[in-house]
């Protein structure tokens, strides 16, 4: 597979994909959370697959997890937090969330990538999009450090340069150079 990072565009039209497969019924409940969570939480696939139903502030919209040793909360986007809820009514506190292993996670996001992008993505290439899209928007590199659970600032200016330099060719596209 080759490492191919989507635009946030192309995000935004696989999760639409998704909620639509989801609403005529033509994915499960876990599998739509799934699909949705990788792209939008940066979670890694060992961080999903060791939720457990206490680590969920439904409340708040946030997720804790331990991520290089260190705790800290990812925010569950708002749209998908009844789906959440409703998914993990009637588990118990120390319950997974998921209990798939992790060969089953890829699979489901291979399957779909597959079929909506036309192409595999891995999990590496959602949380890349995910946190190219964080230092995009969010103009303060030591939050951006912060809420991308970061050691140090090398990982954040990485992305900067990625951005000018996309930039920069979608400036020469769109001018016609």
């Amino acid at each position: 597979m080759v490492e191919r990072t989507p635009a946030w565009s192309e995000v935004e039209e696989f999760l639409e994909k998704v909620r639509s497969l989801f609403r005529k019924k033509e994915i499960s409940l876990r599998d739509f959370l799934i699909l949705s969570m990788y792209p939008t939480s940066g979670l890694k696939t060992s961080e999903l697959l060791k939720l457990r139903k206490r680590d969920l502030d439904l409340q708040n919209g946030v997720i804790s997890i331990n991520r290089n040793g260190k705790a800290m909360q990812v925010v569950v986007m708002p749209w998908l937090l009844p789906h959440l809820k409703d998914y993990v009514k009637g588990k118990g506190d120390d319950e997974k969330v998921f209990r798939i292993s992790r060969r089953q996670a890829l699979n489901i996001n291979y399957s779909y990538t597959e079929q909506i992008l036309g192409s595999k993505l891995r999990i590496e290439d959602w949380r890349k999009a995910y946190s190219l899209r964080i230092v995009e928007t969010i103009k303060d590199p030591s939050l951006c450090k912060k809420i991308l659970g970061l050691k140090t600032q090398k990982t954040i200016n990485a992305y900067v340069k990625a951005i000018s330099r996309d930039a920069k060719d979608e400036i020469i596209k769109a001018i016609g150079g």
